[in-house]
C-alpha cells in the first residue's frame, strides 16, 4: 500500500494558501489566536490569584531557560513569534506535540498543528506528519496515514520514526509482510516483536524478497510451520538454516519456541480415552466424530512409528450411561481424555482430571460462570487443558476481519432471528466494532419471508426511492416511467442464515441493486449457507455468494481420497455429519501435537477442520478458506 503525497499537503478542515501578504497576515493573527486559547486552557487549571504578567519586551535571542513540558514549550513558541521567528516558533511548537505524544495525550496535537501545518517544509513538515499519523486526524484514512508517512527527509531518526508507525498502522490492517519489512527497515526493532509478527503472516505471503534481513524471518517461519511437528526434521533444517543465513539476528538468537521444540521428552505409550454421548439424543452427532476419530486412528497406525505417533491404545466410553463415580474411575487410568461433549459433562471431568493427564475438551468452557474449584484446576496446569469446538462465532470474527482488511467501509448484516444466526451477528459486530470504531453497521433481523424482503427493501432506501416516485406521479398527475434506485453508500452484505433462508435473501438483494450499477456489491456467509448437495436452482440462486467453510468439504486438495471412501461408507451423509466426522479426524489429529502448537506461536496444523492453532486460552482456533458460488460451481479463492 504505497501512497505518495505532495509537500503542500494540508488540513482540510483549514486551507491556508501561502505568497499573499493579506492571507499572511490572517494566517498571523490566527496563530496568535489559537496560541493564546492554548495559554488560556492552561491557566484555567489553576487556583488562587497570581500577579499580572508582564509582557515580555521583544529581543533578538530567544530565552535559554530549561524548556520541561507542554506549557514551556508554548511560551517559547510564543517569544519566537513576536520576535518574527517563524521557524523557531513552529519548531517550538513541533517539540510541544512531540512532548504530548510522548506522554500520550493527542487530545492537543491537532489544536496545535492545524494553523501552521500549511506553512511547513521540509524537515518540519515531515515531522509534522509523522505526528500526524501517529495521533490521527478523525478525517485520515489508513492510505492517508501511510502517505503522511513517506514524506523526504535528511534525519536518520524521523526515517526511524516514519518506518516505526508504518509497521504499527500495518499491523493494524492485518498487513504483516509490510510491517515486518517495517520494522527491519526501522532498523530499531525489538527482535522478539518481529519474530511474534512473521508468525502472523499467511503461508501464501511467506514470499522471499532477496534481502538477507527480511528473508531471515521469513525463511526461519517456512522451516517452523513446515517441520515444527518433527523434531528430527526440524533440526536439520535449522542446520542448513545457519548456514545460509550467517549473522542474522535468528540465527544469533534462535526463538526460544524452537529450543524448546528440540527439547521436548515424549513419553513411548499413551492410553486415550473418548468421552461421547453415544446413547440418547445425540447418538447420531456422537457416532459420526466417533467414526472421525477411528479413521484419524487407524491412519496413524498405518504411518512409520516416529517422533510423533508412539503405541496408543483407544477406548471409548458413553457419558449417557456411565455415572459420575464411574466416569471418574475409568478415565484414572488414561492419559490422554478426548471429550466430552457437553458443557455439563465437561465441567464434572475437570474436576476429576489428574494433573498429569492431558485433556482435550470437544466443547468450550463459559470461563466467568465456572464453578471456582473447576478455575483452581485450570490455573493449576493450563498447559494440559485444551479445547476444541466447531465454534460459529469464529467465522464470523474471521469474516469481519476479511472485510476490514479489503477496506470495506459500509456493510448490512442479515441474519435469521435463531439462537445460532444472532450468535454471529453478535460476534461479527463486536469485532467490526473493534476494527472500525467509528463505522455504522446496519444490522437487520427477520423471522419469515415477508419480514425479510420488508427490512431488505427499508435499508436499503428503495421503499424511499418508491414513495418520491409515487409523490412525482400524484403531482404530475400522469404515470411515469422510473426505476427504484438503492442506497449508494452499501459495499457488501454479510448473512448469517441456513441454505434455504440464504437462497431467498441473495436473489432479494440482487432484485433490490439498481440496475443502473455495473458493479457486484458482494454478499458474504457463513459455512451454514452452503449445503454440498445444491442442486443447479439453488447455486444459481446463491450465484456471488463468498462464504466459508472446512477445506474437507470445499477443498479438493484436501484428503480428496478420504472423502471419497467416507462417501461410499455414508452415502446419505448430511453436510453437518460430514462436517462432524471432521471435526472428530482432527480431534484425534492433534493429539500428540497440541503441545508443540501451544508452544510456538503461528505454529499450525493443517487438519480437515481448518489450519488448526492455539490461542493463548488454550483454544484450538480454526482459519478457514472462502470460496465462491457460480452458476455451475464451488470456486475456491486464493489469497487465504
Amino acid at each position: 500500500m504505497t501512497t505518495t503525497i505532495s509537500q503542500s499537503t494540508h488540513y482540510r478542515t483549514r486551507p491556508v494558501r501561502s505568497g499573499q501578504s493579506l492571507h499572511a497576515i490572517r494566517f498571523f493573527t490566527y496563530v496568535s489566536a489559537t496560541l493564546l486559547a492554548l495559554f488560556t486552557l492552561l491557566g484555567c487549571g489553576s487556583t488562587g490569584s497570581s500577579p499580572a504578567v508582564q509582557r515580555p519586551v521583544p529581543s533578538t535571542t530567544i530565552p535559554t531557560k530549561p524548556i520541561n513540558d507542554f506549557a514551556d514549550y508554548l511560551e517559547q513558541a510564543r517569544v519566537a513569534e513576536i520576535n518574527n521567528d517563524l521557524t523557531a516558533r513552529n519548531q517550538f511548537l513541533l517539540q510541544a506535540v512531540a512532548d504530548d505524544i510522548a506522554k500520550q495525550q493527542c487530545h492537543r496535537v491537532h489544536p496545535v498543528l492545524t494553523p501552521i501545518y500549511a506553512q511547513l517544509q521540509g524537515e518540519q513538515l515531515a515531522q509534522a506528519a509523522i505526528y500526524r499519523a501517529t495521533c490521527p486526524h478523525p478525517e485520515d484514512t489508513f492510505a492517508e496515514r501511510l502517505a503522511l508517512l513517506q514524506l523526504p527527509t535528511y534525519s536518520s531518526a524521523l526515517q526511524r520514526q516514519q518506518w516505526q508507525q508504518q509497521a504499527f498502522i500495518h499491523e493494524q490492517l492485518f498487513a504483516y509482510p509490510e510491517a515486518l519489512e517495517a520494522h527491519i527497515n526501522s532498523q530499531d526493532y525489538a527482535l522478539e516483536r518481529a519474530w511474534s509478527i512473521a508468525q502472523q503472516i499467511p503461508d501464501k505471503a511467506l514470499i522471499l524478497k532477496g534481502r538477507q534481513d527480511y528473508d531471515g524471518f521469513i525463511r526461519l517461519t517456512q522451516i517452523l510451520r513446515k517441520h515444527g511437528l518433527d523434531r528430527y526434521a526440524l533440526a536439520g533444517a535449522l542446520t542448513r538454516f545457519q548456514y545460509n543465513y550467517v549473522n542474522h539476528p535468528l540465527v544469533i538468537d534462535l526463538p526460544a519456541q524452537i529450543i524448546a521444540l528440540l527439547n521436548e521428552t515424549l513419553t513411548d505409550s499413551k492410553r486415550i480415552a473418548v468421552l461421547l454421548p453415544l446413547s440418547g439424543r445425540l447418538r447420531n452427532q456422537a457416532q459420526q466424530i466417533k467414526q472421525g476419530i477411528l479413521a484419524a486412528y487407524l491412519a496413524s497406525l498405518a504411518a512409520p512409528n516416529t517422533d510423533n505417533n508412539p503405541s496408543q491404545s483407544l477406548y471409548f466410553i458413553d457419558t449417557n450411561k456411565t455415572q459420575d463415580d464411574e466416569l471418574t474411575s475409568q478415565i484414572a487410568t488414561a492419559d490422554i481424555i478426548i471429550g466430552p461433549l457437553l458443557k455439563p459433562t465437561l465441567d464434572k471431568v475437570m474436576q476429576a482430571l489428574l494433573p498429569h493427564q492431558q485433556l482435550l475438551g470437544l466443547n468450550r468452557l463459559d470461563t466467568p460462570t465456572l464453578d471456582p474449584s473447576i478455575e483452581t484446576v485450570i490455573q493449576a496446569t493450563p498447559s494440559e487443558r485444551y479445547f476444541f469446538a466447531l465454534s460459529p462465532e469464529d467465522e464470523a470474527q474471521q469474516i469481519a476481519q476479511y472485510m476490514f482488511t479489503q477496506q470495506y467501509q459500509q456493510p448490512i448484516l442479515i441474519h435469521a432471528s435463531d439462537r445460532v444466526a444472532t450468535r454471529m451477528a453478535k460476534a461479527f459486530a463486536d469485532t467490526w466494532q473493534q476494527l472500525q470504531t467509528d463505522a455504522q453497521l446496519t444490522e437487520l433481523t427477520f423471522t419469515d419471508n415477508k419480514s425479510m424482503r420488508r427490512a431488505i427493501s427499508s435499508a436499503l432506501g428503495v421503499d424511499q426511492s418508491r414513495s418520491r416516485i409515487t409523490t412525482l406521479e400524484r403531482y404530475l398527475g400522469q404515470e411515469m416511467f422510473s426505476v427504484t434506485r438503492n442506497r449508494r453508500d452499501i459495499d457488501a452484505f454479510v448473512v448469517f442464515a441456513n441454505a434455504k433462508q440464504t437462497e431467498l435473501i441473495n436473489p432479494m438483494i440482487e432484485a433490490s441493486i439498481s440496475s443502473f450499477s455495473t458493479n457486484i456489491t458482494p454478499v458474504f456467509a457463513s459455512s451454514r449457507s452452503y449445503n454440498h448437495k445444491l442442486n443447479q436452482n439453488s447455486l444459481r440462486d446463491l450465484q456471488n455468494v463468498i462464504f466459508t467453510d472446512m477445506p474437507w468439504l470445499i477443498d479438493e486438495q484436501t484428503n480428496g481420497p478420504l472423502l471419497a471412501q467416507y462417501d461410499a461408507v455414508f452415502s446419505e451423509a448430511s453436510t453437518p455429519q460430514k462436517r462432524l466426522f471432521a471435526f472428530g479426524y482432527d480431534a484425534f489429529a492433534l493429539v500428540g501435537k497440541i503441545t508443540k502448537l501451544r508452544l510456538v506461536n503461528g505454529l499450525n496444523l493443517a487438519g480437515l477442520t481448518g489450519i488448526l492453532t492455539i490461542n493463548d486460552k488454550n483454544q484450538v482456533t480454526r482459519a478457514l478458506p472462502r470460496a465462491k458460488i457460480t452458476s455451475s460451481k464451488i470456486t475456491l479463492l486464493s489469497g487465504q
